[in-house]
């Protein structure tokens, strides 16, 4: 799959980062709030997991979301609001190459996402890398534990709308029980 050698996770993942948040700060960060209006939410950038762009994968290309969630510890305080999937991010990793594709740029509330206390198991499935979990080799068990985690991500309303339609032969794939 690789013409040298796989490709730097931490790498990747700085890579991607870099370009969101270029874009964030050029197209949608909030300028002159003001922090003390009730109705003031702080706004961030978040990157989701990656995603294969075709599945099975063969290319090791990935697809990552740019998602806006808010704070507002004056109206909200076991939570976060949730915003757009504002960016999509393709990233070749034959390529070492990242584009980005605008999505959506209003700042708005779309709603509320809560928390909950996470039993031990499902903190042990957090624990895998997902990004090295897809650009690794596959095994019966890599497999199991991929599955294991992106379903409990999607479980938890980790994972936006946009990605589960997007890669729908990934989720067929996953076949979570949510």
């Amino acid at each position: 799959m690789w013409k040298n050698s796989p490709p730097d996770t931490a790498e990747v993942m700085a890579t991607v980062r870099a370009v969101a948040e270029q874009k964030w700060k050029e197209s949608l960060a909030p300028r002159n709030a003001n922090p003390a209006d009730a109705t003031f939410i702080g706004w961030r950038s978040y990157i989701s997991d990656p995603f294969p762009l075709t599945w099975p994968s063969v290319e090791g290309t990935l697809v990552f979301y740019a998602l806006a969630r808010g704070m507002n510890p004056r109206a909200l305080r076991d939570g976060e609001f949730v915003g757009p999937t504002w960016a999509r991010m393709t990233y070749s990793a034959q390529e070492k190459k990242t584009e980005l594709t605008l999505l959506d740029v209003r700042l708005e509330s779309r709603g509320v996402q809560g928390v909950r206390p996470l039993r031990q198991e499902e903190l042990e499935i957090l624990e895998l890398k997902p990004l090295d979990a897809l650009l690794g080799s596959r095994t019966a068990e890599a497999d199991q534990k991929l599955k294991s985690y992106y379903c409990l991500q999607l479980s938890l309303g980790n994972i936006p709308s946009e990605a589960v339609t997007a890669h729908a032969a990934f989720f067929k794939w996953l076949d979570c029980r949510v």
